[in-house]
């Protein structure tokens, strides 16, 4: 089934948005994780996509990406993050360098993006570095602007080094040696295309054969 984060016509309060990122909420009631393994880069994300279609105002969808690597040589991991969409989204963005204790961050987290209403043009915004002996612990909020909530918008974490890149996002994970996910879903896109050409084009010639046949 084609998951989405669908949000409603719901309008978000910012106070309550606030509140509700430290405190357990419906939309983390069954999570589900995607493992995304390239040959060096490792995405782990844990999210319930499926109570993204129902959000209620002040309560974020919660969002965990665990980034790693396996590389034979030193490296730095990049990640960034990116979306496409109708509905206007409000995004915080803490990274752990440890796995999250709850709502904790053993050794103190460091916030990479707070309050920020995320670009829908599809364009990667840089996140964090990290070294490919390192693991960071994404943890997103993700919340419905409160004055353009309607639509859909779907966001993807891409991670990049050693050649690779790895994306996740609400309908699976892609992992590309030596291309980005930008390329190869424009690929997929551009197939889909053609071949939507060439059902049309057949679809045109049987309707103009019999117009042939009576003229003749």
């Amino acid at each position: 089934m084609r998951r989405r984060l669908a949000f409603g016509r719901w309008l978000a309060v910012g106070l309550l948005a606030i509140a509700a990122v430290a405190t357990p909420s419906t939309a983390w009631a069954a999570p589900a994780t995607q493992v995304i393994q390239g040959d060096v880069l490792r995405l782990v994300s844990v999210a319930d996509w499926d109570a993204a279609a129902g959000m209620l105002p002040g309560q974020p969808l919660r969002w965990d990406v665990a980034v790693s690597a396996q590389a034979p040589d030193p490296g730095v991991i990049r990640i960034g993050i990116s979306a496409t969409g109708g509905a206007a989204l409000v995004v915080d963005v803490a990274m752990c360098r440890q796995a999250w204790a709850g709502t904790d961050c053993p050794g103190g987290a460091t916030t990479l993006r707070e309050d920020w209403r995320i670009p829908r043009d599809g364009a990667e915004t840089p996140l964090a570095e990290i070294a490919d002996t390192e693991t960071a612990h994404l943890r997103l909020a993700i919340t419905l602007d409160a004055g353009d909530a309607a639509g859909s918008t779907e966001v993807r974490i891409q991670a990049r080094g050693a050649g690779e890149t790895v994306a996740v996002g609400p309908e699976g994970g892609l992992a590309v040696t030596g291309a980005s996910p930008r390329t190869a879903w424009l690929a997929a896109a551009g197939v889909l295309l053609a071949l939507a050409g060439a059902a049309l084009g057949r679809g045109r010639r049987v309707r103009a054969e019999p117009q042939r046949r009576t003229r003749a």
